[in-house]
């Protein structure tokens, strides 16, 4: 009977909780959901921005472009490794580098200036001959001009083509890389040519040199 009594209540019991949560239930605050707010904040500019330079920032340090990084850490004068250990000199004017055609050689700045003091001493080495050869103190000995008294049109038709084709040769020689070499050519005659030039003038000034026997010689024996 007790077992009974006890059933019954518990089953009361378990009816009645749910009818307590229901009556809960609507009591309860509902849940307000609310919409998000962006807030859009303002960036600086990038060209502001790209102005302005930290103190601590690396300034990197390049090679140039045109000559790239030096080869030869240790300077000039100083042995290098990638030359097996032999002296190392810089090349600021490009004489051994290879040009892509025979007109960007001739356009190489240093080519031009010997050029052009080479021509400058041929024209005195041609106007002290026609001095010495006016005064009748000289007699042209060269025999590319087929005469000992040549007129002056005669040695400028002549030895002009001559130079200009010696250019033309030097020019070859720097676009394979010989710069050097045809630098020392051209220096060699620009100072036969001085010697030469200053000859003449004298010769004409002060009569030939004791030394002379048959007159100034050659003159312009070479055209480089």
């Amino acid at each position: 009977m007790n077992r009974i009594l006890t059933a019954l209540a518990a089953a009361s019991l378990s009816a009645s909780m749910p009818r307590a949560q229901l009556e809960l239930v609507p009591t309860l605050p509902l849940t307000r959901i609310e919409s998000i707010r962006v807030m859009l904040i303002p960036l600086p500019s990038p060209s502001l921005e790209s102005d302005r330079i930290l103190p601590d920032d690396p300034i990197p340090v390049l090679p140039s472009l045109e000559d790239g990084p030096a080869p030869c850490p240790g300077g000039d004068g100083k042995s290098c490794a990638l030359l097996g250990g032999r002296a190392y000199f810089s090349d600021p004017f490009h004489m051994t580098e290879h040009d892509l055609t025979w007109a960007k050689a001739a356009r190489n700045p240093a080519m031009i200036t010997f050029e052009a003091i080479n021509l400058l001493a041929t024209v005195a080495d041609a106007e002290g001959t026609q001095a010495c050869l006016h005064a009748h103190t000289c007699q042209e000995a060269n025999p590319i001009f087929f005469s000992h008294d040549p007129s002056r049109l005669r040695s400028y038709s002549i030895a002009m083509p001559i130079v200009l084709g010696s250019f033309v040769w030097a020019d070859y020689m720097k676009k394979k890389g010989d710069g050097n070499f045809a630098i020392a050519v051209l220096s060699a005659g620009t100072g036969m040519h001085l010697y030469f030039a200053a000859e003449g003038f004298m010769s004409a000034t002060h009569g030939p040199s004791a030394n002379e026997n048959d007159g100034k010689g050659f003159s312009i024996a070479l055209r480089f």
